[in-house]
C-alpha cells in the first residue's frame, strides 16, 4: 500500500505528520501531533470494510443519492465493499461519492502533494462518470505549515450539482469532548432546519455541543467572508478546523454516533449538503492540533 507522508514543525515546536493513501481515495489514514494520534485508528475496520473510517473525502456527491440518480454498476465485483452494502439493505453503492473508492492521480512535491480525479478516468475499465452518474473534475492539494495541515479542494461538474468536503474521523480520548463554533440560530437535521436547543449553547449563544450526546446535524457559520471555524476540545488536545469558501453555500456537518470514539467535523461546500446547489466548488481547510 503506497503512502504519502508529509512532515513539518508547528509554531509550538511540535512535529505534525500526515499520512495519505492515494490508491485508496486519498484517505488521511493518520495525523499525528507529536505522539498524539488525531485520527481515530479504531475506525480502520470501517476503512477495511467499505473505505469509510480514518480520513475519507466527500465528493462529488454527499451521503446517499436519490435512487433515480444512482446508475447501474455493470460489474459489481469491481468493488469488494458492495457485498456489505447489499447486506445492509442500502441502495447506495458509493456513499459520499466515488472519490473515496478509487485511486487518485498524484504528484508528491517537496513540501506536499497534489492530486486529481476526473470523470473520464477509468476504474476496472469503467469511467468514473458512469459510476458517479455525471462527469466531474476533482483536485486536492495538501501541505504542512507552521499553523497546521492545509488542504485545498475543488470539485467541478457541468451538468449536475456537486460538492467538496472532508469526512475525517477525529479521535476522542475516553470518548469525551465538545465542539464549539459560531453559527446561525438553526441547525439542519436531514434537510429540515430547526432552532438550536439552548442546551447546546454557551452563555454567548455560540454552539458548545457536548459529545456525550449523539449528533448528525448541519451547522452553518453564516459569515460574510464565507468562512467557518470549529474547535474540538478533547482530554488530550485541542483541534481547530477552519475553512474558507467562495459562496454562502458552506457548512459544517457534525457526525458523532452515541458513545463513539470519534467525531467527524466535516467542512462542506453546501449549506444543506443533502441538497447541493453548485457545480463549481472550492474549499480551503486548515486543521491545527494544539494544547
Amino acid at each position: 500500500m503506497k503512502e504519502i507522508i508529509l512532515q513539518g514543525p508547528l509554531e509550538d515546536g511540535s512535529l505534525l505528520t500526515a499520512t495519505f493513501l492515494p490508491e485508496y481515495g486519498m484517505n488521511l489514514s493518520s495525523l499525528k501531533y507529536g505522539e498524539i494520534e488525531v485520527i481515530d485508528q479504531s475506525t480502520k475496520n470501517l476503512f477495511d470494510e467499505r473505505l469509510s473510517g480514518l480520513g475519507p473525502l466527500i465528493g462529488p456527491h454527499f451521503y446517499h443519492r436519490k435512487e433515480n440518480d444512482i446508475p447501474l454498476i455493470p460489474d459489481e465485483t469491481i468493488f469488494s465493499h458492495l457485498e456489505y452494502v447489499k447486506k445492509s439493505g442500502s441502495k447506495e453503492p458509493l456513499s459520499h461519492g466515488i472519490a473515496r473508492y478509487v485511486p487518485w492521480n498524484y504528484t508528491k512535491t517537496e513540501n506536499g502533494v497534489a492530486a486529481h480525479l476526473s470523470g473520464m478516468d477509468t476504474y476496472r475499465g469503467i469511467t468514473l462518470a458512469a459510476l458517479e452518474g455525471f462527469d466531474f473534475l476533482m483536485t486536492f492539494k495538501a501541505h504542512i505549515c507552521l499553523s497546521g495541515l492545509e488542504i485545498e479542494m475543488h470539485t467541478d461538474s457541468i451538468n449536475h450539482p456537486s460538492i467538496a468536503g472532508l469526512h475525517y474521523y477525529f479521535a476522542l480520548k475516553n470518548r469525551s469532548g465538545s465542539v464549539k463554533m459560531k453559527c446561525g440560530k438553526e441547525y439542519g437535521d436531514k434537510g429540515v432546519w430547526r432552532p438550536i436547543p439552548t442546551r447546546w449553547l454557551d452563555s454567548s449563544a455560540n454552539l458548545n455541543f457536548d459529545l456525550r450526546e449523539e449528533c448528525d446535524y448541519t451547522f452553518s457559520p453564516e459569515t460574510p467572508d464565507f468562512s467557518g471555524k470549529a474547535i474540538l476540545e478533547t482530554e488530550s488536545h485541542l483541534l481547530t478546523i477552519s475553512y474558507k469558501t467562495q459562496t454562502s453555500e458552506n457548512a459544517f456537518q457534525i457526525y458523532h454516533p452515541e458513545n463513539s470514539s470519534f467525531v467527524c467535523i466535516e467542512p462542506v461546500t453546501a449549506k444543506d449538503p443533502r441538497d447541493a446547489k453548485q457545480k463549481k466548488n472550492t474549499l480551503f481547510v486548515k486543521i491545527h492540533p494544539h494544547v
